[in-house]
């Protein structure tokens, strides 16, 4: 690829995944903001923020993909102390940790499954340099939920020698992490819904399916396990009932549980369905992991 096409391309990728982000929150998710409301913590302008703010960021992984230059979590750091400047409320972190590397392997695939698996390939290889850029991260935007459990659960209690990957490993009850290790099957499993069932109704059963499977990691670290736990049987009940969604999103709201794990779960899902669009491959997702 000639490097004016290449940055026309990730140009293209780019917008498809700050876009991602967009979409994802203006459609109605239980306990979620969305474009009717705002929740306690995240206003639906937030969302919006940040997405433009990442714009640029993913553009820069996809081009240096292509050339595969590291490091690339530099880039999410470099997200959190521009919103930092600009005053923005950075509510998009679980999402940008995620796309990044799909970011990256974008320029070097030429469908899903092949961006899947060399994305899941670059997870395994993110290193300590990648894992002190995160930690920087983190003491730039400082998340309200950390420091409130176990040292092992506070990504920046680990040693600085271990890689990114051995961090992640670590942090594995986090449903967003959870989805990187697992190639990505929960977000294909949006981006399969997404197609079958169009955005408001393939979003919606997207972000059910993915919360019944997988207790939010965000719920997690602010509520603890057994309110996690919880939830998610909820939303196991809204599958089999969905007259039961709107008295799960009052539980939700009532009690300020915010899902917002599984939202970044569902954006990069948005993402993969049109990256898939954009390959041409749309509907012919990796089958394994689907």
């Amino acid at each position: 690829m000639l490097e004016g096409e290449l940055g026309e391309y990730c140009e293209k990728v780019a917008f498809i995944l700050s876009n991602a982000t967009v979409l994802e929150a203006s459609y109605y998710k239980p306990g979620n903001a969305s474009r009717t409301r705002d929740i306690k913590g995240v206003k639906f302008s937030d969302l919006v923020q940040s997405a433009l703010l990442s714009t640029n960021y993913y553009k820069t992984a996809c081009i240096r993909g292509s050339s595969q230059e590291k490091p690339l979590y530099d880039l999410l750091y470099m997200m959190a102390k521009i919103s930092k400047t600009l005053q923005v409320n950075f509510s998009i972190l679980g999402t940008a940790m995620q796309l990044l590397p799909l970011a990256y392997s974008s320029s070097s695939a030429d469908s899903i499954g092949q961006l899947i698996f060399r994305a899941t390939q670059l997870i395994r290889s993110l290193d300590s340099i990648e894992s002190r850029y995160f930690k920087m991260t983190l003491e730039t935007l400082q998340p309200s939920y950390l420091g409130k459990l176990d040292r092992a659960y506070d990504y920046r209690e680990q040693d600085d020698n271990l890689s990114l990957f051995e961090i992640l490993k670590i942090s594995a009850f986090d449903s967003a992490v959870r989805n990187m290790l697992d190639g990505y099957k929960y977000s294909l499993w949006v981006a399969k819904l997404v197609e079958q069932e169009g955005y408001d109704r393939g979003i919606l059963l997207g972000f059910l399916k993915v919360l019944c499977e997988l207790p939010d990691g965000l719920i997690f670290r602010r509520n603890g396990g057994r309110i996690a736990m919880e939830v998610s049987k909820l939303a196991c009940q809204c599958l089999s009932n969905e007259k039961l969604v709107s008295i799960l999103d009052e539980y939700l709201v009532s009690r300020g549980y915010n899902p917002g794990s599984t939202a970044d779960i569902v954006a990069v899902g948005i993402a993969i369905h049109e990256l898939g669009v954009l390959y041409g491959d749309n509907g012919t997702y990796n089958q394994t992991s689907v």
